[in-house]
């Protein structure tokens, strides 16, 4: 698999509280060979799944997502899983669903590995992320990837799902290609928030708020690394070839943002949050949020984060 980074750390190397992996992948058609082997890997409910789509391309990324999720555990498990766990095989993965459909790991195998994920699909890309937090369960885990859609109306929706900061906010800055990039990056970082607490939109999309008027993301863009300590640091890819490579219009860096400030308006939470946030170009940015609750005394000062890019065709060939 193409590695993009070894590992990068916001703090001194010790041992992490937590150990994130970020896998970007681009989805496209896979060859009929790879194919009966990522349908072996799937449950028989995850065929019964994928087998309810019509629309060939949404039979194919349901395939695809769902096979991928059990290859990226294995490929992870012996890196940040815990030392103790033993291989796991893409089918011995067994998944549960919480009462907003929030996928995670069975408790046993939980307790096995350690791991935690979450994942998204937007377009043409997959973003699967699997932490493994020191000492904490449950940990709340959400990344999202969301597409800049040029046709979507804004401006009605932002009195539905925004708070009035983050209108504000947003309306303040010049021009609408500016206003669009920033409603899409605050929907990324909302999304993210809402799959880590595995309410979706049954929580209220304006009980919680950003503030990216914190963050100096016009200048950051720039990649000069002593601008702002927002940016922690940019992710370096190595060249991969893709087939069709509309997707990878991708800079070779492009910058990570963290410590996005999260205000809570309704009731306030007992969790510390941690939330990053990037763009891999104009069209796609990434988001995701981790939380612990206070009440375990623990920190998320400490953390790892390695990213992966492979296609799906290394992905899967190479289990």
């Amino acid at each position: 698999m193409s590695r993009l980074i070894a590992e990068q750390s916001d703090v001194l190397p010790v041992e992490p509280m937590s150990k994130i992996a970020l896998f970007f992948i681009p989805l496209e058609g896979i060859s009929a060979e790879l194919q009966t082997q990522a349908m072996a890997w799937l449950s028989e409910d995850e065929r019964a799944k994928v087998a309810r789509y019509r629309d060939p391309k949404a039979q194919m990324n349901a395939l695809l997502v769902r096979a991928a999720l059990r290859v990226v555990l294995s490929t992870v498990l012996p890196h940040i899983g815990s030392a103790s766990a033993q291989p796991f095989h893409p089918q011995d993965w067994c998944f549960e669903y919480g009462p907003k459909g929030k996928p995670s790991l069975t408790v046993s195998q939980w307790q096995q590995t350690g791991l935690d994920f979450n994942l998204s699909h937007s377009g043409d890309w997959l973003l699967i992320g699997v932490v493994k937090a020191q000492n904490a369960r449950p940990v709340l885990f959400g990344v999202d990837i969301e597409r800049s859609r040029p046709k979507t109306d804004i401006y009605p929706i932002l009195n539905h799902y925004f708070s009035p900061q983050e209108t504000s906010s947003l309306l303040a800055l010049k021009g609408e290609a500016s206003q669009r990039q920033r409603f899409f990056d605050l929907w990324a970082l909302k999304e993210s928030y809402i799959k880590a607490t595995g309410l979706g939109l049954a929580q209220s999309l304006k009980s919680f708020a950003f503030d990216l008027a914190a963050v100096d993301l016009a200048q950051n863009s720039h990649f000069n690394l002593s601008v702002s300590p927002d940016l922690l640091g940019q992710v370096e890819f190595k060249p991969i070839e893709i087939q069709g490579g509309s997707a990878l219009n991708v800079s070779p860096h492009f910058p990570l943002f963290g410590n996005i400030p999260v205000l809570q308006l309704g009731s306030p939470n007992a969790h510390q949050w941690q939330v990053y946030f990037g763009r891999l170009n104009e069209e796609y940015r990434f988001a995701l949020s981790l939380a612990v609750n206070d009440s375990t005394h623990l920190t998320l000062n400490k953390l790892a984060l390695s990213m992966q890019m492979l296609s799906i065709d290394t992905l899967l060939s190479g289990i």
